[in-house]
C-alpha cells in the first residue's frame, strides 16, 4: 500500500479499482504508442525524456511528466467551462425565444482554447486564429501588389465579401422578423447596419444621430420629442426622420364597409407622431445645431419614413393600405417584410452572373455593412 500511495496523483492508488494511469491521462500512453514501438514507460527522476538505446523503456522525466499532467487538466477545465458556457446560452435562447425575450451571446472569454471548443461545442468549423491572422497579414501586405496586377481578382474578392456578409445580415433578419421582438431590439439592430436605412428612404442617406432631441420641451421640462433616427441625405444635408415600430404591429382595422379597411390606431398614431416630430424640429432647427454642434444638415423640406408591421394577406386590405399610405402626405409608410425583400433582392443581383463588379450601393462609407 505504501508503494501505492508513492505513485503520482495520476495513478490509480486502489488495487480493487486497477492499476494505472487514471482515464483522463490516458492520452500520455496513447502519444508514446504512437511515437515509439516502446513497451514500457519509466517515470524517471534521472533520466531526460527520450527512449533508452535498446528501443523498450520509453523515460518520461517527473518535471515533462507534470508538465504534461497540468496541460491535460487544463484543458479538460476549459472545456468543461466552454461546454456549460454552450449549455447556459443555449438553453436561456431556446426558452428567451418562445416568450420573446432577447437572446444572449455565449460567452467565450479570452482563451484560445476556450473559443475553439465554444466554436465546436455550436457546430462551427472555423479557421483557426492563427490561419485567419495569416490570411489577413498576407492580404494586407499584398492587396496595393493585387490592385496593380490582378484588379479584377481583388474587385471579385471584394465582391465576394459584400455578398458574403449581406447573407448573413438576411439570415439574421429573417429570424428576427418572425419574432415578437421589442422596438427597442429593432432600433438597435438598424442602427448597428444604418446601410438598411438607406433602403428604406430610398436615396443615400448618413445617419445623423439615434434617438434624437427633435424639440417640443416645455417651460417645466417636460414634452421632450425624441425620434428613433435622424438622418440626413448624404448629397443634399435634407435631414429625413425615420421612426421605428415592430413588425407585428396591426396596419388595418376590420372591415368598414365592404372591402374598405380603415388604418389602424398603431399606423394613424405613428404617422402622427412623425409629422410632430417633423414640426417640432423645423421650428426648433437652429437651437439643435448649436446645442448638438452638428451645422452641416438642412430642413429644406424633412422627410418622414414609418418603418411598421407587414404587408396584408388579403386583396381588399392590399387596397385599403395601398390607397392610404399612398395618400399619406410628407410621410413615407415601408412594411419591414418590404424591407427584407429590398435585402433579398439586392442579394440577388450580387450573386447574379450579370454582376461581374462589385454594385456600389449608394451609401455613406462609413455607414455599410460591408
Amino acid at each position: 500500500m505504501r508503494v501505492l500511495e508513492g505513485l503520482p496523483s495520476t495513478f490509480i492508488k486502489d488495487y480493487d479499482w486497477g492499476l494505472g494511469l487514471t482515464k483522463k491521462y490516458r492520452f500520455i500512453v496513447d502519444a508514446v504508442e504512437k511515437l515509439s514501438d516502446c513497451t514500457e514507460i519509466v517515470i524517471s527522476n534521472v533520466h531526460e525524456t527520450g527512449i533508452d538505446h535498446q528501443g523498450k523503456l520509453f523515460h518520461i522525466s517527473a518535471k515533462d511528466f507534470e508538465t504534461a499532467r497540468k496541460e491535460i487538466d487544463n484543458i479538460t477545465n476549459t472545456s468543461r467551462t466552454a461546454a456549460q458556457s454552450v449549455k447556459n446560452g443555449k438553453i436561456h435562447n431556446l426558452l428567451a425565444e418562445k416568450i420573446g425575450e432577447p437572446k444572449v451571446p455565449v460567452t467565450v472569454g479570452r482563451s484560445p482554447l476556450r473559443k475553439l471548443f465554444t466554436a465546436v461545442a455550436q457546430g462551427q468549423e472555423p479557421l483557426s486564429d492563427d490561419e485567419q491572422a495569416v490570411v489577413v497579414r498576407e492580404f494586407e501586405k499584398n492587396v496595393t501588389a493585387i490592385a496593380e496586377t490582378e484588379p479584377d481578382r481583388l474587385a471579385k474578392l471584394q465582391h465576394d465579401i459584400e455578398l458574403v456578409t449581406l447573407e448573413t445580415l438576411i439570415a439574421r433578419y429573417e429570424e428576427m422578423i418572425t419574432k415578437k421582438l421589442s422596438e427597442k431590439r429593432w432600433q438597435d439592430f438598424l442602427n448597428e447596419n444604418p446601410f438598411i436605412l438607406s433602403l428604406a428612404c430610398g436615396y443615400p442617406i448618413i445617419k445623423v444621430k439615434d434617438q434624437a432631441y427633435v424639440g417640443g420641451r416645455k417651460i417645466s421640462g417636460s414634452g421632450d420629442r425624441i425620434t428613433d433616427f435622424l438622418v440626413k441625405n448624404s448629397l443634399t444635408n435634407n435631414t429625413a426622420i425615420i421612426e421605428i415600430k415592430t413588425p407585428q404591429e396591426k396596419l388595418l382595422k376590420v372591415e368598414n364597409r365592404k372591402g374598405v379597411h380603415t388604418p389602424s390606431t398603431e399606423l394613424s398614431g405613428s404617422i402622427m407622431q412623425a409629422l410632430d416630430q417633423k414640426y417640432r424640429f423645423e421650428r426648433e432647427i437652429a437651437q439643435f445645431k448649436e446645442n448638438s454642434r452638428i451645422y452641416d444638415i438642412e430642413t429644406y423640406c424633412v422627410h418622414c419614413c414609418v418603418i411598421i408591421g407587414k404587408v396584408p394577406s388579403a386583396d381588399d386590405q392590399q387596397k385599403s393600405f395601398e390607397h392610404f399610405r399612398r395618400n399619406s402626405k410628407n410621410v413615407d409608410v415601408i412594411t419591414f417584410d418590404e424591407l427584407m425583400e429590398k435585402l433579398s433582392q439586392l442579394r440577388e443581383f450580387l450573386s447574379s452572373d450579370h454582376a461581374e463588379t462589385p454594385t456600389r450601393y449608394p451609401v455613406a462609407e462609413r455607414d455599410l455593412p460591408f
